[in-house]
């Protein structure tokens, strides 16, 4: 379909489009394609207060006015380059999104179980090791994974771009969706789980970029990742202290590798368990409880009362 709506749109609009011929085809577009489904709308029994002459709507309409929704749809693909491939995936990834969104919203907090706030990047998914192997791939340099830089700004000042424009090529890449699991901090949430912990994942990936939304829930699902709810919040003590949870006193503790996250629980009262990392080992308060596997992070865990043997 794709191909022969390519062959029309090379006929009427030609090839070698400019940036400010592919916003303007696809303005057009989408107005026509709104136009269509206002004709789609009229093919129904919709005004109840009309009194309709046919006494069903026309089916064959219906047909053919989705036809040509679909038509405007197919062009402003093509006009975008947007290949069968890509558009199968995002749709399969919307698709778990909209499930595991539907999964999520099913289950309902009783206000009494305790609550684990966990982190997502170098927590459950090893993310510092994932973005180093495609900046080596992309860019040709390897940044030290075990650099006390949190942002591998050494490595990112040799190829002379900005910090946050090689992060959303990484993103739109798909980065987020490809990154390997921390087994571990996995098996840690199965024995939380187990305990009747309700396991909120609070990340401080960009909610606003749908790639990195839909990536990573279906990282999610794919991990099989045992959890209750999933939020995004580049500020997560300011997040917890809005929630239900907070007001209840049910958060019993978070896990996150951050610094600024960490110390931001600890100075408000939130137990934090980190993941010890070359760039957080520094961390120093009686509510940071550095760990190095999920040996260590379970008796520490029992050590505060927080987990049962």
């Amino acid at each position: 379909m794709l191909d022969l709506q390519k062959k029309y749109n090379d006929e009427v609009v030609g090839e070698n489009l400019t940036q400010k011929d592919i916003e303007r085809i696809t303005q057009e577009n989408v107005l026509c394609a709104h136009a269509e489904l206002s004709a789609l709308v009229n093919a129904t029994h919709y005004k109840n207060h009309h009194v309709h002459t046919d006494p069903v709507a026309n089916r064959s309409t219906v047909l053919y006015e989705s036809v040509d929704v679909i038509r405007y749809m197919l062009s402003i693909l093509n006009t975008w380059n947007i290949s069968s491939d890509e558009f199968e995936t995002a749709f399969t990834k919307k698709d778990i999104y909209l499930q595991k969104h539907k999964e999520l919203q099913s289950k309902t907090w009783d206000g009494k179980q305790p609550v684990a706030i966990v982190d997502i990047d170098d927590v459950l998914a090893n993310f510092r090791e994932g973005f180093s192997k495609w900046l080596k791939e992309e860019y040709g340099v390897e940044p030290d994974v075990n650099s006390k830089e949190y942002y591998f700004i050494s490595a990112l000042s040799k190829i002379h771009m900005n910090s946050e424009t090689v992060f959303k090529r990484y993103l739109d890449s798909g980065g987020f969706a490809d990154l390997s699991i921390d087994a571990g901090n996995l098996e840690l949430l199965h024995q939380l789980k187990y305990q009747g912990y309700w396991i909120h994942l609070l990340t401080a990936r960009p909610e606003e970029e749908l790639k990195c939304l839909y990536d990573t829930y279906y990282w999610v699902w794919l991990q099989n990742i045992p959890c209750d709810a999933i939020s995004f919040s580049p500020e997560k003590f300011r997040w917890c202290a809005k929630s239900k949870y907070y007001d209840a006193g049910a958060i019993k503790f978070a896990i996150d590798d951050a610094p600024k996250h960490a110390e931001d629980y600890a100075k408000h009262g939130i137990k934090c368990f980190v993941p010890k990392k070359s760039y957080n080992e520094h961390l120093h308060d009686k509510n940071i409880f550095l760990f190095k596997d999920y040996y260590h992070v379970t008796n520490l865990l029992m050590m505060q009362g927080l987990l049962k043997e």
